[in-house]
C-alpha cells in the first residue's frame, strides 16, 4: 500500500469490548475527518477504491449509473444550472427549505410514534415527545391493537352489502322528504313574504308614509300622527306593520292604544236632545289595512282634540266651561249646555245617536267644526313656523299657545241665543206699535255668513268661524206725515277679545252707537229710544210750537212766559208689552197682548190734551 493511501486512514486501537465502541456521532465525525463531506461519498467511489485494492472489481450497475447520471448532466439545459451568486443563493434556500419540512415532518412522526408507544412504555416516550405535544396531548391517549383478521363469508358479506343499500336508500329518502319540506315552507314562505309586500305597497300607494321603527331597523311602520301635534301625540304617531301567521299585515300601536272617538251631547233642561255620531269598530277581518290605518288616526287626532279642549276649559270657566269627572261640559244659557266626551269605540254603539232628531244633526255638527278647528289650528302653526323667525328670539321662552277649539263653537251658539232674544224683543215693540197704529217696519236680526254663505276651503270656513258674528235688527217709524225715523240695533259676539255679546243701539240724533252689556240693559235702553223717537214723530205731526225732550221722551208746548204750556209724556216698556201717552190730565196706553184699539197714537194725543 502506498504512503498515499495510508494518508487516507486513521488508526484506533480496538476496543476491548463491543459495547465500548464509539458513539454514532465520533463515528461520523472520523469518517468526515478520513474522506470529507459525505456527498463525496459515494458507491462509485467506494467501490473504485476496493478495486484499486484488489479486493473487489466494480460493479457494471455502478458504473452505468455515473455514466447515465454525467449523460443526464450533460443533458440538462443551462438554465437548470445556477449561473449567478443570486441563483446559487435561491437554490440554497429553496433546499433548506425542504429540509425544514422534511426535519418537520420528521418530528411529527417522531412525536406520533412516541405519543402512540406512550400507552405501553410512557417512562420513554416522555423522553422523545416534544413538548408542545406533551402540553397539548396527555400521554397515553392513543393506542393500537393488532387484530386477528376475521375469515371471510360471502353470505354475511352480501348481507352487509343489502344492509348499507338500505341504510343509503333511507337516507336518501330522508333527505328527499327534507328537501319537498324545504321547498313548501319555502313556498308558502314567499306566498306569505309576496301577500305581505303587496299589502305594504298598497296602503304607500294610497299615500301613506311607510318607514323603518326606530331602534328596531328591521320593522317596518306607518306613520299617520300630524306634524304639529303635541310632543306626547307625535311620538305615538306611528305604527308597526307586523306580519300575521297567514301573510297579512298587522297594525301594531302598543299596548294601551284601543281606539277612541270623541263624542259630542247637547242637553236641554237636564235632557239630552243630541248625540253625535261615532264609527262603528267593525271585526279585523272585515276591516281592510287602510281603514284600520284610518281608525287608528282618527283615534289619536280625537284624543288631541279632547287633550286641548281640557286645556282651554280651564280659560274660560267664566264663559261657563268646566270639568265633570272625564266630561268637558259647557254652558249656552237658556237650559242649554253641551258636553264632550272621549269614548272607546266599544262601547260606541250603547251611545250613539241615530241622526234622526234635528238635536243629533247639532250635535254633529259642534263635533265637526272642532275636528276642523283643530285641523285648521295645526295649519296656522305650520305657516308660523314656515315663517322668518324674529331676529332675536329666546325660543326656550315660548310656551305653548292654547289652541281656540270651544271658543270658536261656543261663539255662534251664544251668538244665536242672544239673537233669538233679541228677535224676541224687536217682536214684542213690533205688536205694540201694531196695536198703536203706528206705520212701521220691523227687520228681524238673522245669521249671515260672508260671501253669501259659500267658501272655497275648510280652511276659509274656519277663518270665518273664528271672526265675530254680527247680526242687525231694524226699527223704521214713519208718521203720519211720511217722515222716517230708524231704529237699529247691532248683536256682535266675539270670544277672542272682551267675552260675550256685545249690544249696539243706534239712533239717529246721535253719530257715536250707545254699547250694551246685556239684553236686559238693551231692553231699557232700547225703549227709552223708541218713546224718543215715537215722541219726536209726534213733534212733526203736531202744530204749534212743540218741542221734544230726548231724555225724557218728553213733548211740551211753550206759548209764552206768562202761561204754563201742555206736555206730553211717552212709554214704552217692553217688559209688559205696553205703549203708553200720558199727559196731565190723562192717560192712554196699547197693549201688545190685547185687542187692536180703534184709535192709534195719533189720533190719540188730542184726546190726551
Amino acid at each position: 500500500m502506498a504512503a498515499t493511501e495510508l494518508a487516507s486512514f486513521s488508526f484506533q486501537p480496538w476496543a476491548n469490548k463491543r459495547a465500548e465502541e464509539g458513539r454514532l456521532q465520533d463515528i461520523l465525525a472520523r469518517v468526515s475527518g478520513e474522506r470529507g463531506h459525505f456527498r463525496d461519498i459515494t458507491e462509485a467511489s467506494l467501490q473504485e477504491e476496493l478495486a484499486a485494492d484488489g479486493a473487489l472489481e466494480l460493479s457494471e450497475s455502478g458504473t452505468e449509473d455515473e455514466e447515465e447520471e454525467r449523460d443526464d448532466a450533460s443533458q440538462l439545459p443551462e438554465k437548470a444550472r445556477p449561473a449567478t451568486r443570486e441563483e446559487l443563493f435561491k437554490a440554497k434556500y429553496e433546499m433548506l427549505g425542504n429540509v425544514r419540512a422534511a426535519e418537520q415532518e420528521i418530528l411529527m412522526s417522531l412525536d406520533f410514534v412516541s405519543l402512540l408507544l406512550s400507552r405501553d412504555a410512557p417512562r420513554q416516550a416522555q423522553n422523545t415527545v416534544s413538548p408542545f405535544l406533551r402540553d397539548a396531548v396527555p400521554l397515553g391517549t392513543l393506542g393500537a391493537d393488532v387484530w386477528k383478521r376475521m375469515s371471510t363469508n360471502s353470505a354475511r358479506e352480501a348481507d352487509y352489502e343489502k344492509l348499507a343499500a338500505n341504510v343509503r336508500i333511507e337516507s336518501l329518502q330522508e333527505s328527499a322528504d327534507n328537501l319537498l319540506a324545504a321547498a313548501t315552507r319555502l313556498e308558502s314562505n314567499v306566498r306569505k313574504e309576496t301577500q305581505y309586500w303587496e299589502q305594504v305597497l298598497s296602503i304607500s300607494e294610497e299615500g301613506w308614509n311607510i318607514c323603518r321603527i326606530p331602534g328596531q331597523q328591521h320593522r317596518l311602520g306607518v306613520s299617520f300622527g300630524f306634524s304639529e301635534s303635541a310632543p306626547e301625540f307625535s311620538r305615538r304617531g306611528l305604527a308597526a306593520l307586523n306580519s300575521s301567521s297567514d301573510g297579512g299585515v298587522v297594525v301594531e300601536r302598543g299596548i294601551g292604544s284601543a281606539s277612541k272617538a270623541l263624542q259630542a251631547t247637547l242637553h236641554q233642561d237636564g235632557q239630552i236632545i243630541g248625540t253625535s255620531k261615532i264609527p262603528r269598530l267593525l271585526d279585523v277581518e272585515e276591516t281592510t289595512l287602510e281603514a284600520r290605518i284610518r281608525y287608528a288616526r282618527d283615534s289619536l287626532f280625537d284624543e288631541e282634540l279632547y287633550h286641548e279642549m281640557i286645556r282651554e276649559s280651564r280659560t274660560i270657566t267664566s264663559l261657563g266651561a268646566g270639568m265633570q269627572g272625564s266630561t268637558i261640559e259647557v254652558k249656552l244659557g237658556n237650559g242649554m249646555r253641551m258636553s264632550f266626551d272621549l269614548i272607546s269605540l266599544d262601547d260606541s254603539a250603547e251611545a250613539n245617536g241615530d241622526g234622526s232628531s234635528g238635536g243629533d244633526t247639532a250635535a254633529q255638527t259642534v263635533a265637526l267644526a272642532a275636528r276642523l278647528l283643530l285641523s285648521q289650528a295645526h295649519r296656522e302653526q305650520i305657516r308660523a313656523r314656515s315663517a322668518v323667525p324674529a331676529p332675536i328670539s329666546d325660543k326656550s321662552k315660548e310656551e305653548r299657545v292654547v289652541m281656540p277649539i270651544l271658543r270658536p263653537i261656543m261663539s255662534p251658539l251664544l251668538h244665536r241665543e242672544s239673537l233669538e232674544r233679541l228677535n224676541a224683543y224687536i217682536g214684542g215693540v213690533d205688536e205694540m206699535l201694531v196695536a198703536a197704529h203706528v206705520e212701521h217696519t220691523a227687520e228681524l236680526a238673522h245669521i249671515s255668513l260672508a260671501g253669501n254663505g259659500t267658501v272655497e276651503s275648510a280652511g276659509a270656513l274656519m277663518t270665518m268661524l273664528q271672526k265675530p258674528w254680527t247680526s242687525e235688527a231694524k226699527l223704521q217709524i214713519s208718521d203720519s206725515k211720511g217722515i222716517e225715523a230708524c231704529l237699529v240695533i247691532r248683536l256682535e259676539t266675539t270670544l277672542t277679545e272682551g267675552f260675550g255679546s256685545k249690544l249696539f243701539l243706534h239712533v239717529p240724533w246721535r253719530e257715536e252707537p250707545y254699547r250694551l252689556d246685556s239684553l236686559e240693559d238693551l231692553a231699557s235702553a232700547a225703549d227709552a229710544k223708541l218713546a224718543t223717537l215715537l215722541a219726536r214723530s209726534l213733534v212733526n205731526d203736531m202744530d204749534g210750537e212743540w218741542k221734544c225732550k230726548d231724555n225724557e221722551a218728553l213733548v211740551t208746548q211753550d206759548v209764552g212766559p206768562m202761561r204754563k204750556g201742555q206736555a206730553i209724556w211717552v212709554t214704552v216698556d217692553s217688559r209688559r208689552r205696553t205703549l203708553s201717552l200720558n199727559s196731565l190730565s190723562k192717560e192712554m196706553s196699547w197693549r201688545g197682548e190685547g185687542e187692536k184699539s180703534e184709535k192709534g197714537l195719533w189720533e190719540a194725543v188730542g184726546e190726551v190734551l
